[in-house]
């Protein structure tokens, strides 16, 4: 079929409260990856957006940056959307929550996607799968993740989980990940 250029955005949690050290060289692979645009994420109560990093520092911009009031009408300079002052943040500052992004612009680009993934062993930070999301249901318990087809049963009598199984699990210590 005829491919369509696409931004995947990936958000993840890598540690429970602070960002885990193992996940410092694939987060460096990521940013070194031409298919990567960056990562939303911060630090504890501030966004930053993260787009490279030096040695154990990650560059960010700050889109907190106060700019003028550009006017909106005719012809206006978008100079004021844009972060000139890149800055540096140790990994260990780094919030665990944050969302991964690349830009696809072929089924090449995919296939180079799911092999750095797959390439990253017990540390990898996410898994691409074959698939539709009507394929999986994904259900979260911390501190591990567990996946379930919708042809495996996931209760002890051996029946199958229908959409309102799901919803009454949400008061439970579980999430639905759509």
């Amino acid at each position: 079929g005829v491919w369509t250029k696409i931004l995947v955005l990936v958000s993840v949690r890598m540690g429970a409260d602070d960002l885990n050290q193992s996940y410092y060289e694939p987060i460096q692979a990521f940013l070194s990856s031409r298919l990567c645009v960056g990562i939303m994420g911060g630090r504890k109560r501030h966004s930053l957006y993260f787009v490279g990093f030096q040695d154990k520092k990650l560059i960010h911009y700050d889109p907190h940056v106060c700019h003028t009031v550009e006017e909106m009408s005719g012809d206006f300079s978008t100079e004021t959307y844009i972060c000139h002052k890149p800055r540096k943040m140790s990994f260990s500052k780094m919030d665990p929550s944050c969302t991964f992004a690349f830009y696809l612009q072929s089924q090449h680009d995919l296939n180079d996607l799911i092999k750095l993934s797959e390439g990253m062993g017990s540390r990898k930070i996410f898994e691409l799968l074959d698939g539709t999301k009507e394929n999986y249901l994904t259900l979260v318990y911390d501190p591990s993740v567990r996946a379930f087809d919708h042809n495996e049963s996931m209760f002890e009598d051996g029946g199958e989980a229908t959409m309102a199984d799901i919803a009454s699990l949400e008061g439970s210590d579980f999430e639905y990940l759509e």
